[in-house]
């Protein structure tokens, strides 16, 4: 192995990103989700330059980010008013990971203005909100603290449009217009449409400074007051030069403070996280300009120093929520009463991708007034973060080979033979997983099936140890213990693998996850093994030793110092018989925790002891990159490796994922990388990986995050970093059994179809729906097997035509022509039920039908047959000739057109097309707009209210809570949200529904057909006809009840059940085929 590098190198501050933005909010807010409905701007306005579209596609960012704050607010409990809920018309859920991200922004923008306003003054105060959106800031503090704001007045400044429809909401609104005083007469009503003396509403573009210092002046005596202005999330869409000036003039106001917050990359461009990142918002037409000359705190703090800014203080997020100045310890546990958490990596990962910076250009303030005062790596005359001109990477080479990729993080790792390894358990791409992949070093078959016995529950961040000493045969031993199904579901079970056979061996004595975990021999040679730590059910971090001896079971280790506090995912492994070192892991209220302990046990004590020994490094550099949550450990011949997961400061730069420590002199430091990447594999992600010296090198496989809102990232394939410190793709290879192994088939004209049943249980909690897996088809035949697993899967990268960015509104009137007629569903509010046909068929021009719908009408277009409405099913390609090229299934997607059923052109206004499924399987092609649609399997369906002989139910899937309450609390929802130009595949029989969100949408749906034979006889012009034999077993069933008739009812009720048990036994038979 290369030589370590112990030099306490400076170019590192870890520092996570955001998922969902605020900035300059758009004047059209999502009709779905926030109150208001008018719009002044918005995607169909004809010929705009390329500046307001660009404009309209940053304050479209907004809208995800009130409705999240609006869910933090309501989840977290905050106290009331609830001031976010009246610009959220129709809350959503949000996931845990986003509930703590947005808190946290939240609480760092609060807390900075909450200082400024405690600052003791004679003058008036005035903060500022550049890019408000409809973000409620000012009235949660003159709601809640009152008494700190009484010589304040707010300022709210977005695009014009956006915050006259903001201001027509404040004076809708009692409680928020009583938070203001009396509503004064503005200077200037068209660029201030309200104001009062504590709230001014600012309408003007912040590219036009001349503009809005004339407005802000006419308004106010700037500089006769004191000054706080802030940016959350909303310069850095601006182009560089604009935004360097807002923060130039911002300077020239007199007494000033700035609070920016926004997006950096704390470990370079091409990090994983950071690349997914940049790419959404780049999807979304809002690249981030100032992520790249900003990179870092370091950056963004120079920045305003030249820019007249005397006192300037950067810091990341996630150093700023481990920093109990900032946020309290008692503060950040709070959070865990409200939901139970256990995406640490991810949140790290978020909160490391951002800065919140505090300037003045008075020397009068300083960074400890408002406990951001950054920790920097290094010196001061260096960078902190990754150079923009280095080239960490050697030349691109096409990869080797490709296995079949394996998605699967929080596994655990486990040896079979030298050449062989197991990797159990952990995440997959939907669900947790209780399934084993076997890898060995050659296309050989294992020497032996060391998977998992089918009784063992499906398990993540478990712990897999493999007993050093080898059998006969060449194999190795292996014990498994522990883990999680939920947070609040920890697992005590323990297995031991012996003679080739799995064994149930005595469980904990609690259940935990996240434990440590390594073999340790006792003084008559016993192997055991010995586990430290983790987090039990009730999310307490456990402190306890105990070790497992194969005779006596598991027995409690004492240990001596009481200085080592709980902790769980810290980092363990021995370094000798009875000794070895615990880096890391993070403390109860979610802080990792940079201590190195040394331990040894005594077993010739009874009970054993443990001694343990802080290690004290040589720099605060070392401390803060050794130290680390979630990272794997792992013995070579003479060193020890510790690979990724979170520091202290959040998360590392790949120079700095790979560290190896000499356990004889405890000397440690970075392997000196030679970074090799292959075409079509991204650099992996060390999070939820394992790592295990192979012999020659250490393989690295599995691992992977949820990227915030961003979406997930797997690693593909297995890594090594070999003796001479390459990275390298490995030539390990995952075994697969006979009837696994995929062979090249020619695209089929009917394909054998399976109901995927896997839904059932508990691994789907029916309250949070599960995002369904998106995939880029590329390999041959992809498809094919995607549709066999029937499974719902986004696929994406493909392109559908030219129909994507073609398709305006005006685009499509001309084109198909205004005045034809069109039948369409006029829906009598936004929640269309099929049920109650709370809608009606109306015939009416095309042109009048998109304007309406354009305006936010409950209007929805499902094309119908033009030579046959009532007798044959839809083509897209023969009803809409005008368009019909716009349009291209992609060429990877043969098989639909083979069994081709129908094509529909879907327009929809802001409705939701009631929940149902179709018999036919189809990719719903979304081209404009954007869709959010929930997904149920098909075991869920008698949770769904489906009445027999129907395939349509009357919830409404997206009312607030209607997944946590009655029969649909049972279900397994999976949710997608589609962009233009994703490809969704919706299997049969998937209760599915769907709702745009953000004004029209716009997609293809082309059905097609998966079973030779057996669909219903006669017409079916939708493809959602119940299949033959279904229709006959139902009237079947009416002549059965019927000869009941006459027979006493407890009798009839007792031969009916038993035939009806009968007929589920048939069913479970059908479905083990």
């Amino acid at each position: 192995m290369s030589h370590l590098n112990t030099q306490a190198e400076s170019a590192y501050d870890p520092i996570p990103n955001d998922g969902e933005l605020q900035t300059q909010a758009i004047a059209t807010p999502f009709a779905s989700e926030l109150h208001v409905k008018g719009t002044t701007s918005g995607p169909n306005k004809p010929k705009r330059h390329k500046k307001a579209r660009a404009d309209e596609s940053v304050m479209g960012t907004n809208d995800a980010s009130i409705v999240s704050k609006r869910d933090v607010e309501k989840c977290y409990d905050y106290p009331f008013p609830h001031v976010y809920r009246n610009f959220v018309k129709k809350p959503r859920r949000r996931s845990p990971l986003i509930h703590r991200g947005y808190f946290l922004r939240m609480y760092a923008i609060e807390k900075v203005v909450k200082n400024f306003l405690s600052e003791v003054s004679e003058k008036r105060k005035i903060v500022v909100n550049l890019g408000c959106g409809y973000d409620a800031l000012p009235f949660q503090i003159l709601a809640k603290e009152n008494d700190i704001c009484r010589n304040t007045t707010f300022v709210d400044v977005d695009y014009p449009g956006l915050i006259a429809a903001k201001a027509s909401i404040i004076k809708e609104q009692d409680e928020l217009r009583g938070l203001l005083g009396k509503i004064m007469e503005s200077k200037n009503p068209r660029a201030v449409p309200i104001r009062s003396e504590q709230y001014v509403a600012v309408g003007c573009d912040l590219s036009k400074v001349d503009q809005l210092d004339q407005i802000l002046r006419a308004e106010l005596p700037l500089e006769k007051c004191k000054i706080l202005v802030v940016a959350e999330v909303s310069i850095t869409y601006m182009d560089l030069t604009a935004a360097d000036a807002i923060i130039s003039y911002a300077a020239g106001l007199g007494d000033v403070r700035f609070c920016l917050l926004e997006q950096i990359l704390p470990a370079g461009p091409s990090h994983p996280f950071a690349v997914q990142m940049q790419g959404h918002f780049e999807k979304l037409n809002t690249p981030l300009k100032s992520i790249h000359k900003y990179p870092t705190p370091k950056h963004q703090a120079k920045r305003f120093r030249e820019r007249s800014w005397s006192s300037v203080s950067a810091r990341s997020l996630w150093g700023l929520w481990c920093d109990s100045r900032f946020i309290s310890a008692r503060r950040r546990s709070s959070l865990n009463v409200f939901e139970p958490f256990d995406e640490w990596e991810a949140f790290a990962l978020f909160a490391s991708h951002y800065v919140l910076l505090v300037a003045s250009n008075t020397a009068k303030a300083t960074a400890i007034d408002y406990h951001i005062q950054a920790t920097y790596l290094g010196s001061d005359d260096t960078t902190n973060g990754y150079d923009a001109n280095e080239a960490p990477f050697v030349s691109d080479t096409r990869m080797p080979h490709q296995p079949k990729e394996t998605i699967r993080t929080h596994g655990a790792l486990y040896k079979g033979r030298r050449d062989e390894f197991y990797h159990y358990g952990g995440f997959g791409e939907m669900k947790r997983l209780d399934t084993t992949d076997v890898y060995t070093f050659k296309h050989t078959t294992p020497f032996y099936d060391g998977r998992l016995p089918n009784a063992m529950e499906p398990r993540m961040c478990h712990t897999a140890t493999t007993l050093p000493f080898r059998n006969q045969d060449g194999s190795y031993d292996c014990f498994i213990v522990g883990g999680r199904a939920s947070p609040e579901h920890a697992l005590a079970d323990s297995w031991l693998y012996r003679n080739h056979t799995w064994h149930q061996v005595e469980s904990l004595p609690q259940g935990r996850y996240r434990h440590s975990a390594t073999t340790v021999v006792d003084a008559d040679g016993e192997q055991l093994v010995l586990i430290y730590g983790g987090r039990s059910s009730d999310g307490v971090a456990l402190n306890s030793w105990i070790y497992w001896h194969d005779k006596l079971g598991w027995t409690e280790i004492l240990c001596e110092d009481n200085s080592l506090t709980p902790r769980f995912g810290a980092s363990m492994i021995s370094s000798g018989p009875n000794t070895g070192i615990l880096l890391g892991g993070m403390s109860e209220d979610g802080v990792i925790i940079p201590e190195f302990w040394k331990w040894e046990i005594d077993f010739n004590l009874e009970p054993p002891r443990v001694k343990v020994d802080a290690h004290c490094f040589d720099s605060a550099f070392l401390q803060q990159t050794v130290c680390r949550f979630g990272a794997s450990i792992s013995s070579g011949p003479n060193s020890i490796f510790v690979v990724g997961g979170v520091a202290h400061y959040g998360c590392l730069p790949l120079r700095y994922e790979f560290l190896e420590l000499l356990p004889d002199t405890l000397d440690i430091g970075p392997v000196e990388l030679q970074m090799q990447t292959f075409e079509g594999v991204p650099v992996p992600l060390l999070i939820g990986h394992n790592s295990v010296w192979d012999g020659d090198g250490l393989a690295i496989i599995g691992g992977g995050v949820v990227c915030f809102s961003f979406g997930s990232f797997s690693n593909i394939g297995v890594w090594r970093l070999s003796q001479d410190g390459r990275i390298e793709y490995n030539p390990w290879y995952l075994c697969l059994e006979k009837d696994q192994i995929p062979r090249p088939e020619p695209l089929p004209k009917r394909i054998r179809l399976t109901i995927n049943n896997r839904y059932n249980g508990s691994d789907y909690p029916g309250t949070a729906p599960i995002p369904a897996s998106r995939e880029r088809l590329s390999r041959p035949g992809r498809f094919e097997r995607i549709v066999n697993k029937s499974e719902p899967v986004i696929i994406e990268g493909l392109g559908v035509g030219p129909c994507t960015t073609r398709w305006t509104t005006e685009y499509l009137k001309r084109q198909i022509g205004p005045e034809r007629q069109v039948i369409i569903h006029q829906a009598e509010s936004r929640e269309m039920n099929f049920q109650k046909k709370n809608f009606s068929y109306v015939a009416k021009d095309f042109g009048n039908f998109i304007d309406e719908i354009s305006a936010g009408q409950t209007q929805y277009l499902r094309s119908l047959s033009t030579t046959e409405p009532a007798g044959s099913p839809a083509n897209f390609a023969i009803d809409y000739p005008q368009i019909a090229d716009d349009f291209r299934l992609p060429s990877e997607l043969q098989m639909v057109l083979q069994s081709f059923h129908s094509s529909v052109l879907r327009i929809s206004g802001p409705v939701i097309m009631w929940l149902h499924y179709d018999v036919m399987a189809n990719v719903l092609c979304q081209v404009r707009g954007m869709k959010r649609l929930l997904l149920f399997p098909p075991s869920d369906i008698s949770n769904l209210q489906i009445p027999h002989g129907e395939s349509s139910s009357s919830i409404n899937v997206f009312a607030t809570d209607a997944l946590r309450s009655g029969t649909l609390a049972k279900t397994h929802p999976l949710e997608v949200v589609l962009q233009p130009g994703d490809i969704l595949f919706i299997p049969p029989l998937w209760a599915h529904s769907a709702c745009p969100t953000d004004g029209v949408s716009v997609a293809v749906n082309v059905f097609f057909r998966t079973i030779a034979t057996g669909y219903a006889a006669g017409r079916d012009v939708y493809g959602n006809r119940d299949i033959q034999a279904y229709e006959d077993g139902r009237r079947d069933i009416e002549k059965i009840s019927k000869r009941f008739v006459g027979i006493p009812s407890g009798m009839s009720k007792f031969y009916l059940e038993r035939l009806a048990a009968e007929l589920l036994g048939k069913a479970t038979k059908l479905g083990a085929l």
